[in-house]
C-alpha cells in the first residue's frame, strides 16, 4: 500500500461519514423546523422521530449480517470483493437526499412517506456499502501494519466527515436551506464512495476460486456472538458511537443556550473545529498508541476521559478562558486526541477479534458489528431527541441541556462498565470449525515476517497478565 492508495481508500470513509454526519446532527433540528430563520412548526410530530429511527435502525440493523454474507459468498463464487462498491455506491446518497426533501407545503402523509423511505434507503445502503468497504482491510493490508493505518485512515475519515457533515453544513444549511444544502453535499459523497475500488495494492488481489463449502450465515453470525472478547468489544465502541451520536445532536443547542450564541449554526464551526483540530493532528499517533498499550488498553482509558470532558460540558455558560464561545471550544478541543484514539481503533479491533476467531469471518465480524452499533444508535437518536424535548422552555428550560453533555459521558462510561464485564478473563479456546474454507486464516496468519505469530495471538489488547509488550520491531512512518 503506498500514500496514494491508502488516500484512495480513506475518500469511501470520508465521503460515507460525510452524509451519516450530517444527518445524525440536522434530521432532529430538520424535523423540528425545517425552515431556517422560521418558527412555521415542526414538519412531523417530534416524538415519533425518535422511535420511527429506532425502528428503521432495529430493521436496518439485521441487514448487516446479511451484508457480511453476501461479501463472503460474493468472494466463494470467484469474484472480488471491491466490485461490491460498483452495486452500492450510489444508494446511500439517494436516501440522504430524500429524507431531507419533505416541506411544509406537502400533506402531512406524503412528508412521512418522503422522510421513512429515505431512512429506510439511506440505512440499508449505508450497510451494504460499508460492510464489503470496511472488510478491505483485512484484503489489502498485507500485515498488522498496514491494517492499522487502514484503521486509523477510517477514523480520520470518521472526523473529516464530521468536519464536513457537522461543521461546513452549518454553513450550508445557513446560506442554502436544507434540501439544497443535502444535494450539494451528497453529488461529491457519492463520487468520493467509489474511489475505494481502485485502492487495490499490486499482489493481493482475491484470486478467483471454485464454490466452496464453509458455514452458513445463521452459523457464521453464532460463532462472533459466542466470541465473548468481541462482545465485550462490541459494549465498549457501542458506548462511545452512542455519546458521539448524542452529542452530535445536542451541541448545536449548548452552544445556542449555554454558550449564549445568537447564531449557533455557524458557531459550530468554531466549537466543532477545535474538537476536529487536535483530533485530527492526533491522528498521527495514534498507530503508535496502539503499539505501545495495545488498543483495548487505549480504548478503555480514551474511554474514560471523554466521558469526563463531556460530563464537563454542564458547567459551560461562564467566560473561564476569554468568553464563553472561547472556553466552550477549549473544552470541546480536549476531547479530540480520546476522539481520535475511539475512531482510529474501531477497524483494528474488529479485525484483530476476526482473526483471532479464525476463519473467513472479518465481513461477518464487520456485519454483527454494524447491526449492534445500530441498534444502540437508534436508542442514541431516541435519548438526543427526548433530551431536544426537555430543552424546551415549558419542560427543563435550559437545565435540559445542562444534562446534555453528562448523559453523553455516562454512555461512554457504561461501555467500559460493560466491556469489563463481558470479556474474558483467560483467552477462549474455539473448537475446531471443519466446515470452514480452508485459507490462510485456518491453516495459520496469512501475513509472513515478524509482525504476527497466529491468528490467536494477534491482539494488542489487554491480556490478564498484565499489558501487552510494546512492539518494536516495526518503526514505519504512519500515513494519516
Amino acid at each position: 500500500m503506498n500514500v496514494g492508495r491508502y488516500f484512495l481508500y480513506f475518500c469511501g470513509q470520508l465521503g460515507l461519514m460525510t452524509l451519516l454526519r450530517f444527518f445524525f446532527t440536522w434530521i432532529v433540528i430538520y424535523c423540528e423546523n425545517p425552515l431556517v430563520g422560521s418558527k412555521l412548526g415542526p414538519l412531523v410530530n417530534l416524538a415519533w422521530v425518535g422511535g420511527v429511527l429506532l425502528a428503521f435502525r432495529l430493521f436496518d440493523g439485521l441487514t448487516d449480517p446479511l451484508a457480511g454474507g453476501l461479501a463472503n459468498a460474493w468472494v466463494r463464487r470467484g469474484r472480488e470483493k471491491r466490485s461490491l462498491l460498483w452495486l452500492f455506491f450510489v444508494v446511500p446518497p439517494i436516501g440522504f437526499v430524500l429524507c431531507f426533501l419533505p416541506n411544509l407545503d406537502m400533506p402531512m402523509a406524503l412528508r412521512w412517506i418522503l422522510l421513512g423511505g429515505g431512512m429506510f434507503v439511506f440505512f440499508v445502503g449505508y450497510t451494504f456499502y460499508a460492510i464489503p468497504y470496511w472488510s478491505l482491510i483485512d484484503d489489502f493490508g498485507k500485515d498488522v501494519e498496514e491494517r492499522r493505518r487502514m484503521s486509523n485512515l477510517l477514523g480520520v475519515g470518521v472526523l473529516g466527515g464530521t468536519a464536513l457533515g457537522t461543521v461546513l453544513s452549518g454553513i450550508a444549511i445557513s446560506k442554502l436551506g436544507f434540501q439544497n444544502a443535502a444535494i450539494l453535499f451528497a453529488i461529491p459523497s457519492l463520487l468520493l464512495m467509489i474511489l475505494p475500488f481502485f485502492a487495490q495494492p499490486e499482489g493481493v488481489a482475491e484470486p478467483p476460486i471454485e464454490e466452496q463449502k464453509g458455514p452458513g450465515l445463521v452459523e457464521s453470525v453464532r460463532r462472533a456472538f459466542k466470541h465473548r472478547r468481541f462482545l465485550a468489544t462490541l459494549f465498549l465502541f457501542s458506548g462511545s458511537q452512542m455519546s458521539f451520536t448524542v452529542m452530535t445532536t445536542c451541541t448545536v443547542l449548548i452552544i445556542e443556550h449555554l454558550l449564549g450564541s445568537p447564531d449557533a449554526k455557524a458557531d459550530m464551526a468554531v466549537v466543532m473545529g477545535a474538537f476536529l483540530g487536535t483530533s485530527f493532528l492526533f491522528f498521527v499517533a495514534v498507530p503508535a498508541v496502539s503499539r505501545k498499550f495495545g488498543w483495548e488498553y487505549a480504548c478503555v482509558g480514551a474511554s474514560i476521559l471523554l466521558g469526563l470532558v463531556y460530563a464537563c460540558t454542564a458547567f459551560l455558560g461562564q467566560g473561564l478562558i476569554g468568553t464563553p464561545l472561547t472556553t466552550g471550544a477549549i473544552l470541546y478541543g480536549l476531547g479530540g486526541p480520546m476522539a481520535a484514539i475511539l475512531l482510529g481503533l474501531e477497524g483494528e479491533a474488529v479485525t484483530d477479534c476476526a482473526r483471532e476467531r479464525g476463519g473467513d469471518m472479518t465481513s461477518i465480524y464487520f456485519g454483527v458489528y454494524n447491526l449492534v452499533i445500530k441498534l444502540f444508535n437508534g436508542l442514541a437518536i431516541m435519548t438526543a431527541s427526548l433530551l431536544v424535548i426537555l430543552s424546551r422552555p415549558a419542560n427543563w428550560g435550559v437545565s435540559g441541556v445542562r444534562v446534555m453533555g453528562p448523559v453523553a459521558g455516562g454512555l461512554l462510561v457504561l461501555g467500559v462498565v460493560a466491556y469489563f464485564v463481558w470479556r474474558p478473563k483467560e483467552k477462549q479456546i474455539f473448537p475446531p470449525d471443519e466446515d470452514d474454507v480452508s485459507g490462510p486464516e485456518k491453516d495459520g496468519p496469512k501475513d509472513e515476517g515478524p509482525d504476527e505469530a497466529g491468528p490467536t495471538e494477534i491482539s494488542d489488547g489487554i491480556d490478564p497478565a498484565g499489558p501487552a509488550p510494546v512492539d518494536t520491531s516495526d518503526d514505519q512512518t504512519v500515513v494519516a
